[in-house]
């Protein structure tokens, strides 16, 4: 990944967060053989994501090496959207993974969770 695509995924991440209570991560894993939604769920829990103050946040993992990824979000995001935002979300990635654009497909899902964010979470 080139040091533009982190600017732009750092940009994504600090633009869905911004003016919000919500917290987002973003976590790449070299692993060829993995379950991108379990690796999700323990990163999310060993990055202690599960103890932001409002129960908001979220995290994409991406495993390109196992052409996987996950988007996961803690109990109060969860109750708050739809199962259609978590499919639309990762429909929205897919488009991108699928040709080879991760961080296009990281930005996507960003973006995604950013509106929820703002939606439901503002300051």
């Amino acid at each position: 990944m080139t040091p533009e695509d982190k600017a732009r995924i750092h940009f994504a991440m600090a633009r869905a967060e911004s003016g919000t209570t919500a917290r987002v991560a973003v976590r790449f894993v070299n692993d060829r053989n993995v379950d991108a939604f379990e690796r999700a769920k323990a990163e999310f829990e060993q990055q202690q994501m599960h103890t932001h103050k409002h129960h908001n946040a979220a995290l994409i993992l991406v495993a390109p090496n196992a052409r996987q990824f996950a988007m996961i979000g803690d109990r109060e995001l969860h109750a708050r959207v739809s199962d259609a935002f978590w499919k639309d979300g990762i429909a929205a990635m897919r488009s991108r993974f699928a040709v080879g654009d991760i961080p296009g497909a990281v930005v996507a899902g960003l973006d995604h969770l950013g509106v929820a964010f703002h939606e439901h979470f503002a300051q």
